[in-house]
């Protein structure tokens, strides 16, 4: 907390605060609700940031210090969830109704992966749980597949399957914000580098 309050100023002045990412913070449940509480002690806005894989007992404990939540929505096809990510997706689902009924303010963010997430079928979906289920969702970023992190898994010997992926098309990138938009939430907006015009 010391160390956070050395940017106490750089808070104030620019109406931001303190974000708790990781990693996964819900995998450290009990350093970051005394941080986040400190923080809340302090006056300080914070955000957790967070995948919702984790259990609800744990997240409600974070999410009454979190003045905003970001989470992370991928899919709405279970099965497809399991097999890109290694998780079931049901956790992830209750994790952000639980955010919604505790009424904090919550943005969504899909990483837009080619041959993964890509779908407008896949965005009406995740508009349509996020219209019919979540409230306060204020805004919805879809970001734009990134392929520069292939190196990292050489480094660590690993296959990357989306190697030689190219970016994504500027003008899917548009449509699939356009389906987002059908979803009712304030703010949709997308970036990353995309192929295409600019």
């Amino acid at each position: 907390m010391n160390e956070v309050m050395r940017d106490e100023a750089f808070y104030r002045n620019s109406g931001g605060g303190v974000t708790v990412s990781g990693g996964e913070p819900t995998m450290q449940p009990r350093f970051v609700e005394e941080l986040l509480k400190l923080c809340r002690e302090s006056g300080l806005h914070t955000a957790l940031d967070t995948c919702g894989y984790c259990s609800s007992g744990t997240l409600e404990r974070l999410v009454r210090y979190a003045d905003m939540v970001l989470l992370d929505l991928k899919l709405m096809d279970d099965a497809r969830h399991r097999e890109l990510t290694g998780a079931e997706l049901t956790p992830i689902l209750e994790s952000a109704r639980l955010v919604a009924r505790e009424n904090t303010p919550l943005w969504i963010r899909t990483p837009i992966i080619p041959g993964a997430t890509d779908s407008e079928d896949n965005i009406d979906a995740l508009a349509g749980f996020i219209a019919d289920e979540l409230p306060t969702v204020e805004r919805w970023d879809l970001l734009a597949f990134n392929n520069t992190c292939g190196s990292k898994y050489g480094r660590l010997d690993l296959q990357w399957e989306f190697e030689g992926v190219q970016p994504i098309e500027k003008a899917q990138m548009e449509a699939l914000a356009g389906a987002a938009r059908q979803s009712g939430v304030k703010e949709v907006a997308w970036s990353g580098v995309t192929r295409g015009e600019g």
